[in-house]
């Protein structure tokens, strides 16, 4: 009995992306996450702090509280078309009910979940399986009330419990700090570790002994904890990130001869290495796509660069720390005869942070901390909390228009307006 493939809401999974409308919801095809033994096992074991049965569709109220409470706890599989008993009865599903479920479950949960949704059949019934990770932005609300799994119930989460999960989705324990299955010691480049820890002691004097084993000094950085590698330790210094993360960090650059449209395009790359190298070879893309003048001085020339490179770097630690990588959706570099633009998904943490407040003091809130303490110890960024100042304060200084931010639909964008350098024709 085999399990056929299926639709599944855009998550950590691979395949082709097909744009289904214009709700922000994307699909892709992909054989099943599970093997029809694996799903037989989970209905015969019956209901649990994993897993809970719904007869149709017609309870996906009651089913997205299970989603929320699955996501606030240890994750878990919800399936209709089963009865409380486990008895396999199936129900009637199209495209639209699984397009339906999925946006019904971004709508009614803040921050907004993007489960894996299956149609699969058993026994020749059409069932729905969906399958919910522990979420790194965990406490999260179904219709503005928050859940948490207990056993076979989902159970409210007392002011308490949400105020310190809460606090924890502030402080940045999320993605980054969760570890990886499947990932071993052996996918880290131990190399990359010692040269970094090299640059660490060098730019922010952190007196670490560089004769100490990997794995120790992967610890002491948290990137690696009794139970595995953390997905910080992967896209920082994995040897191959995308083994885990396939169109989720990569960074896209684009040189386009116009302000508009996408048919045109001058020179575009695609960095899929780590993100501590995508970063440095996004830098130089940059770089090689603007202008720049040499200046004579009395001894020797220095370079002059049409935009202010400390900017740009800043831009590029913004879209790498801040991004969400849990979308599987791939941050892009746009550049243009007017603007260069940085978008990629992200989490706005909001009210604390709000587009308005980007531009005055703020708190730090990076989206992966794990991530941010790595590049703020190679020295690429001083100070928490204050990019976007600087992104702003550097570029106004360098006389060019401020810098704008945008947020929608769990985008980011930030766009740095270009003119010509002094001496060109405008």
């Amino acid at each position: 009995m085999p399990i056929y493939p299926a639709y599944y809401l855009a998550t950590e999974d691979t395949g082709s992306l097909t744009f289904l409308d214009k709700s922000d919801i994307t699909y892709f095809q992909n054989k099943p996450e599970f093997i029809m033994e694996d799903v037989l096992t989970l209905i015969k074991n019956g209901e649990s702090e994993t897993v809970e049965f719904k007869k149709s569709t017609a309870s996906l109220r009651e089913a997205i509280d299970s989603i929320c409470a699955f996501a606030n706890h240890k994750g878990g599989n919800l399936f209709f078309g089963v009865e409380n008993d486990g008895s396999i009865i199936g129900q009637q599903v199209s495209d639209d009910t699984l397009k339906n479920i999925a946006n019904a479950i971004k709508l009614n949960t803040e921050p907004k979940l993007y489960p894996q949704i299956e149609k699969i059949e058993i026994g020749g019934k059409t069932c729905i399986l969906i399958t919910v990770e522990e979420s790194p932005l965990k406490p999260h609300l179904s219709y503005g009330r928050s859940f948490i799994r207990v056993g076979t119930t989902n159970q409210r989460l007392d002011r308490e419990r949400y105020e310190y999960l809460l606090q924890h989705r502030f402080n940045g324990y999320g993605f980054d700090y969760q570890v990886q299955k499947g990932a071993a010691l052996d996918d880290i480049n131990t190399d990359a570790v010692y040269k970094f820890l090299e640059t660490a002691n060098s730019v922010r004097n952190l007196n670490e002994n560089t004769f100490l084993p990997a794995d120790v000094i992967l610890e002491k950085l948290e990137l690696m904890k009794d139970s595995g590698i953390t997905k910080a330790a992967l896209l920082l210094f994995g040897k191959n990130p995308r083994k885990f993360f396939p169109g989720h960090y990569e960074i896209k650059c684009g040189d386009f001869p116009g302000d508009e449209g996408y048919d045109e395009i001058s020179n575009d790359k695609e960095f899929t290495d780590t993100i501590i190298d995508n970063f440095n070879l996004s830098l130089g893309f940059i770089k090689a796509s603007i202008k720049k003048t040499l200046v004579k001085n009395d001894v020797h020339r220095t370079e002059k660069w049409e935009f202010p490179v400390n900017v740009i770097r800043e831009a590029l630690v913004n879209m790498i720390v801040h991004r969400d990588y849990r979308q599987n959706i791939k941050s892009t570099i746009e550049i243009r005869p007017s603007l260069i633009s940085f978008y990629n998904p992200a989490q706005l943490f909001r009210p604390t942070i709000t587009i308005d407040r980007l531009k005055k003091v703020h708190p730090s809130r990076p989206g992966n901390r794990l991530i941010a303490k790595i590049f703020y110890l190679m020295g690429v960024f001083e100070n928490w909390g204050g990019g976007t100042l600087k992104i702003i304060s550097d570029t106004v200084k360098a006389g060019k228009p401020s810098p704008e931010f945008f947020y929608e639909g769990g985008m980011f964008r930030l766009e740095l307006y270009r003119t010509p350098l002094p001496g060109e024709a405008k």
